[in-house]
């Protein structure tokens, strides 16, 4: 009881001393302006609790328009009041009061660019507050005013969530054509989004090469990366809506009405030829897509696609120009590493050599890609026609052959055993004890080869 009373007398004391206005229009702005900065004090020193509800209450009433902190600030305790809610009535009260609240932010200060709509939308559905539909018109509008705010992985999965179920609630009502052009505009958005955080992510990682990132930078960095995270999920869970939608034929129809207005959109045309490539929509409007967004943007992704596009025509060093180009433009260390150990399997066998340089550039990105040790000790195993001074020094490739692919076990631990039974099934083929003898060598001594491996392998001891 005694809690209670402290309570009342609290919140009486500051309305006496707090709403005492000026009824001057122009000496209330400026006392609005002062009233705030006192409320916001006392709203955080008593960590926006139920007493600063009622105070708030009246300085909206007597603040509506000139002061727009009102209304941030009212959020602020309205989201908190719901937290604590228990009953479902007080909490359903607090809600739809908070949804208004939106509504009057936006009705008093129309170019706040908050995304009013958008929170509105979030709120109502994590609260099951409204039905779907409901929410997904808010977040339609939202999408379409509130643009630059819509920035949120959540939001973006929602608002694709939403859309797909009105589709799959009434397809007369949403045709399939129309659920493609809204997903691939979600899908554009996260494209839009995602690159904008891994710029930021670049930069910082690219200065701490230099000098140490400060506390609030590493949380940036850290931070950025979570949200990369998230943003994978929502780009997967678009991709599988529009699967849901769209096969090669209805995905090939939507993309080729849409390309002669988007030919010179490089996002666009990334985000087309990566969903053909994915849907295996290997066809003539996949190959043009892919070449104008090569044209139009040269970048590791586009080289990447034209280089696949070459492999598929059986034209491997023309794919290797492009698998080398997107190896050279790519930024993501992983990825570069993967790029050259593609580039180094499309020159196989035809060109051991660079094969070999591609394969060992990998493993400077990635010193973990077992398979790159792997693949050179079969290049190795692959020449001992070619090398060596006599046939004792060509079978002695196999030693060589066997250190390459032992090295892959320890690289990758996972391979061990293949990695070593590979490496068994050289030394087998290499020169025996006997043939040691005969060839008057010795354990230890070195056997260098001139042609293109330029290596050297000591006898191993028998």
């Amino acid at each position: 009881m005694n809690k209670h009373r402290d309570y009342c007398v609290k919140i009486a004391l500051f309305l006496m001393v707090f709403l005492n206005f000026n009824v001057n229009s122009q000496a209330q702005n400026s006392e609005c302006k002062d009233k705030l900065v006192a409320f916001e004090a006392f709203a955080k020193t008593n960590n926006f609790d139920d007493s600063t509800y009622e105070p708030w209450l009246e300085l909206k009433k007597k603040c509506p328009k000139s002061e727009e902190g009102v209304y941030l600030i009212g959020q602020t305790i309205l989201r908190q009041k719901i937290d604590r809610a228990n009953a479902s009535e007080a909490k359903n009260a607090m809600i739809a009061e908070l949804a208004i609240l939106y509504d009057e932010h936006d009705k008093n200060f129309p170019n706040n660019k908050k995304g009013n709509n958008l929170n509105k939308a979030l709120l109502l559905f994590e609260n099951k507050a409204e039905t779907e539909e409901t929410i997904y018109s808010f977040l339609d509008k939202a999408f379409k005013t509130e643009y630059a705010q819509f920035t949120s992985p959540k939001a973006l999965d929602t608002y694709s969530e939403l859309a797909y179920n009105q589709f799959k609630a009434d397809e007369k009502k949403v045709s399939a054509e129309a659920l493609l052009e809204k997903l691939d505009l979600i899908a554009e958005k996260i494209q839009i989004e995602r690159k904008a955080v891994e710029a930021s992510v670049a930069g910082l990682e690219l200065k701490s090469k230099t000098e140490l990132l400060t506390a609030s930078e590493k949380s940036q960095v850290s931070n950025a990366k979570i949200t990369l995270e998230q943003f994978t999920i929502v780009s997967e869970n678009v991709a599988s809506r529009m699967d849901a939608v769209g096969n090669c034929e209805t995905l090939s129809a939507y993309f080729e009405k849409n390309f002669e207005k988007n030919k010179d959109n490089a996002i666009w045309l990334e985000r087309a030829a990566g969903k053909l490539g994915s849907k295996k929509c290997k066809s003539e409007l996949y190959t043009k897509i892919s070449e104008q967004f090569y044209a139009v943007n040269p970048s590791a992704e586009s080289a990447y696609n034209m280089a696949i596009i070459s492999r598929s025509a059986k034209n491997n060093k023309l794919a290797a120009d492009y698998f080398a180009k997107a190896a050279e433009m790519q930024t993501n260390t992983s990825k570069k590493a993967d790029n050259y150990y593609t580039l180094a399997a499309t020159y196989g066998y035809t060109d051991k050599k660079k094969a070999r340089e591609a394969a060992l550039k990998a493993l400077e990105l990635d010193p973990s890609m077992g398979k790159a040790h792997t693949f050179i000790a079969q290049l190795y195993a692959n020449s001992t026609r070619d090398c060596g001074a006599d046939a004792f020094e060509s079978k002695a490739l196999y030693w060589l052959a066997a250190e390459s692919a032992r090295k892959a076990g320890v690289a990758e631990p996972k391979l061990k055993k293949s990695a070593d039974d590979l490496a068994a099934g050289f030394m087998k083929r290499a020169p025996s004890k006997k043939e040691v003898a005969d060839a008057k060598r010795k354990p230890g001594q070195t056997i260098s080869f001139k042609c293109w491996i330029n290596e050297s392998v000591s006898i191993p001891k028998l």
